[in-house]
């Protein structure tokens, strides 16, 4: 039913959180768009729990955006990289534009942040007794919170 790297999927249709999930989908929604194009899912696009690793497809998609938003034929060449396997350009790309990727995969991390701040303060204030989901939703958010705050460490290192 689930995914077993990552526990968002069987939470938000079953309620039940797998807490020994390894990883969490990196939650860039507003990046449908892009990882759809190049031909990604949700559970392709994920952050590791324990150590905050970024799967490779989370760094193509947030590249493909920056591209797409500011040099449209970039996009396309980097986008003809994916989908045809070629590593040698897409890691040439990777590389003039790390600095790129890296900011927006911040903003995102940093916004979300601050998201699940938010999210978990009223999920807080709930009553458990007509609220019964709510310590479920907290048990989630901080899944996710200790996953993204892993990964910010490693963003702001490199």
């Amino acid at each position: 039913y689930g995914d077993s790297r990552n526990p968002s999927p069987l939470f938000a249709s079953y309620g039940f959180l797998d807490e020994s999930a390894p990883a969490t989908f990196c939650k860039v929604m507003h990046m449908k768009d892009e990882m759809e194009e190049l031909g990604y899912t949700y559970s392709d696009l994920l952050f590791y729990k324990e150590t905050g690793d970024i799967s490779p497809e989370v760094y193509d998609v947030a590249l493909y955006y920056v591209l797409k938003k500011n040099d449209p034929s970039a996009a396309n060449d980097f986008y003809n990289a994916v989908m045809t396997g070629d590593e040698n350009t897409k890691a040439q790309y990777q590389d003039q534009y790390w600095s790129y990727t890296k900011e927006e995969l911040q903003k995102h991390v940093d916004h979300t942040l601050l998201l699940l701040a938010k999210w978990s303060a009223k999920a807080a204030s709930y009553d458990v007794n007509t609220h019964p989901r709510a310590p479920l939703i907290l048990a989630h958010n901080n899944f996710v919170k200790d996953t993204f705050f892993k990964v910010k460490a490693n963003l702001d290192m490199m």
